[in-house]
């Protein structure tokens, strides 16, 4: 008799949907010299990594998850996170790391230079002024 308890039980588990699954519906580069994967959809949420240009992402659809406009759920690795989708492109970039490879090995970045340059990135806005 427990042993048919623990078979339907087990049965049931399994029957029910998938909550939560996640589905991979591209492949996109990041484009910026450095930046972060956020754990949630803001310039100010924690660090899951950080990331440098060129840097391969697995654009994520993810059951339940609704995702802001202006950013894409992706998943680098082990982290799946946020990061803003005018940082992503198609195509793989020319990047300064790649440029200019010998003057880049000479700055020695360490990780918490990684860590700062793309929180820089992160808050840093390009464009033209809107003052007038």
């Amino acid at each position: 008799m427990e042993s048919l308890i623990k078979f339907c039980i087990l049965a049931m588990a399994f029957s029910l949907p998938a909550i939560g699954k996640e589905k991979t519906v591209g492949r996109l580069y990041f484009q910026e010299f450095m930046g972060h994967i956020h754990e949630g959809p803001s310039d100010t949420s924690a660090s899951l990594t950080a990331i440098q240009c060129s840097h391969s992402l697995n654009v994520i659809e993810k059951d339940g998850v609704n995702v802001p406009v202006g950013w894409m759920l992706v998943r680098a690795g082990e982290d799946l996170g946020y990061v803003r989708s005018k940082f992503l492109g198609e195509g793989r970039p020319e990047c300064f790391q790649e440029k200019y490879p010998k003057f880049y090995s000479k700055l020695n970045l360490d990780l918490a230079d990684l860590y700062y340059w793309g929180r820089l990135s992160d808050h840093f806005i390009e464009g033209e002024s809107q003052a007038r």
